[in-house]
């Protein structure tokens, strides 16, 4: 039976910072570095944020690694549930965090990562695991 490799969603920040190569955020570039050692999964809500975030050359750049790594970057452009979304703002999430978690939840994802403190705060005990870049890096066989 083959290996699984497990598959995160990486939150805006993540690609933000790992796109841009923010030496203040190591751990981001390194994730960005190890995709295929899991599948990155990229929702609707997170390529909005990142169109709206990022110059027309990091969107590039974006496009660029996810069409070299398509067995790897899973992108979705489906809508979030509004009923799962409305779930995960009763928890206390914000909107986009809300609609991250419902991709999460819908795309059957492993783990949330982000340096968003607010969203990892929130959304405990819940089905979808979220970790910070540096939790996630140390899940996997990285030196």
């Amino acid at each position: 039976m083959p290996f699984q490799i497990e598959r995160w969603l990486l939150d805006t920040n993540v690609w933000i910072f790992g796109l841009r190569r923010n030496e203040s955020f190591p751990d981001s570039i390194g994730l960005l570095a190890n995709i295929g050692s899991f599948s990155a999964l990229v929702p609707l809500q997170i390529i909005r944020e990142l169109h709206v975030n990022l110059l027309d050359d990091e969107m590039k750049e974006f496009y660029r690694l996810q069409n070299e790594l398509r067995q790897f970057v899973e992108l979705s452009w489906e809508a979030a549930s509004p009923e799962r979304v409305a779930f995960y703002r009763d928890k206390g999430c914000r909107k986009g965090d809300a609609l991250v978690a419902a991709h999460a939840e819908a795309s059957r994802a492993d783990l949330i990562v982000s340096h968003n403190r607010q969203f990892l705060a929130t959304l405990q005990n819940l089905p979808v695991k979220i970790a910070t870049p540096a939790e996630a890096l140390s899940r996997l066989s990285v030196a």
